[in-house]
């Protein structure tokens, strides 16, 4: 038999012979064996802001803890999903890769699941900024948004990111699938905005970009865990920028569990000191600082940086006015107290800082994720 059509035939077997680990091709593409022989993630709890998380998906056995829901969610606490896109967050950072299943990049990590749809099973951005608010107040040390808003940022949303970043949160969000601007909260300064690259290492045709972009991961083809009651098998491919930043997640997991006193501005800037360049030398619009660097964010030896990198730098503070001759002169006290009149202030209207807000477009998140087989059968084609 000639060698191609010998190969085509070997093909379904050899396929029915991988394990969903095996499938999982992001892991070699990031070398993320070698980061987890120096730290797995253990001590470290990651916020996923989603659907849900399957607690019984065998993959995921220990690794949720009791989390919460908001909007059509309240009331429950996180560890059911009837959607699937959560799940597979969870199996992305945190999946334990036993027998044969989905291996996450931090495997030792903790999920705190937050349900966080609406009653029209989409995402609300004050939803969304609550849930925020609510992942740094339960212990979240990393916060992933697979998630994104094609409108304008709100203030909520906004002073929700800052309160996160002052209680030390690493916060990582997806730019969106449509080959736009970068959607919020991927947006909003001191964010980490995570663009999608395809197999080949170059950027995602769909993924959106911008100014706004810091980094760039894996979003195409990405296999990962799903709960049974929406996919059989428990398992299910996706592309989508949704799977990049739960994969730049995981790997500030990492970073967190081998330097857990380092501060989250210095895990920030280790990711996008360390980050490989994939376009024009330093930070560009397609992909940021560059391709995620597991092993480089692990091992650099950088100094302290004063702030998150993210943030823009503080104004600084308005200069005095020169005091004129007159008011440099001695003035000449009243001889008596008494013939001060009483000064008062009187204010007409006031002045306020008006901030337009637009209305929400539903949440953006991976491009629905096709099925896959278990362990030891082909992934299913779209």
């Amino acid at each position: 038999m000639p060698l191609l059509p010998a190969l085509a035939a070997a093909l379904p077997l050899l396929l029915a012979a991988q394990t969903i680990e095996e499938q999982e091709w992001h892991l070699d593409a990031l070398d993320v064996y070698s980061a987890q022989a120096r730290a797995r993630g253990d001590g470290v709890v990651v916020a996923v802001i989603d659907s849900g998380v399957d607690a019984k998906h065998p993959d995921l056995a220990g690794r949720v803890l009791p989390g919460t829901g908001f909007g059509r969610s309240k009331g429950t606490d996180g560890t059911t999903d009837v959607d699937g896109h959560g799940t597979g967050m969870a199996g992305i950072i945190a999946a334990t890769g036993k027998g044969g299943g989905a291996l996450g990049i931090a495997p030792g990590a903790k999920i705190l699941p937050i349900a966080s749809a609406d009653e029209k099973e989409q995402f609300g951005l004050d939803v969304v900024a609550d849930s925020i608010r609510w992942a740094a107040d339960h212990g979240a040390k990393v916060v992933n948004m697979s998630l994104g808003f094609s409108s304008s940022m709100t203030p909520s949303l906004v002073k929700a990111v800052n309160y996160a970043i002052e209680r030390d949160v690493v916060l990582v969000a997806a730019t969106g699938n449509e080959g736009k601007e970068v959607s919020a909260p991927a947006n909003i300064n001191g964010v980490i905005a995570v663009a999608g690259t395809n197999r080949a290492g170059k950027p995602w045709a769909s993924s959106n970009v911008g100014a706004d972009t810091v980094l760039a991961a894996p979003a195409e083809g990405i296999v990962t865990t799903a709960p049974e009651g929406v996919y059989a098998s428990g398992y299910a491919e996706m592309d989508g920028t949704s799977a990049a930043s739960a994969i730049v997640s995981g790997v500030a997991a990492l970073v967190r569990a081998e330097h857990p006193e380092m501060p989250a501005k210095d895990v920030v800037n280790a990711l996008i000191s360390t980050a490989t360049d994939l376009a024009e030398p330093g930070r560009d619009a397609t992909t940021g600082f560059g391709m995620v660097n597991p092993m480089g964010a692990l091992t650099a030896k950088l100094p302290p940086v004063e702030r998150n990198p993210l943030l823009p730098a503080p104004a600084p503070p308005p200069a005095q006015p020169t005091p004129t001759l007159a008011a440099q002169r001695p003035q000449r006290q009243p001889a008596d107290l008494s013939d001060r009149l009483p000064f008062v202030a009187a204010v007409a209207g006031g002045t306020a800082v008006m901030t337009a807000l637009l209305i929400a477009l539903p949440a953006i998140r991976s491009r629905r994720p096709k099925p896959v087989s278990g362990p030891g059968t082909p992934p299913t084609p779209w």
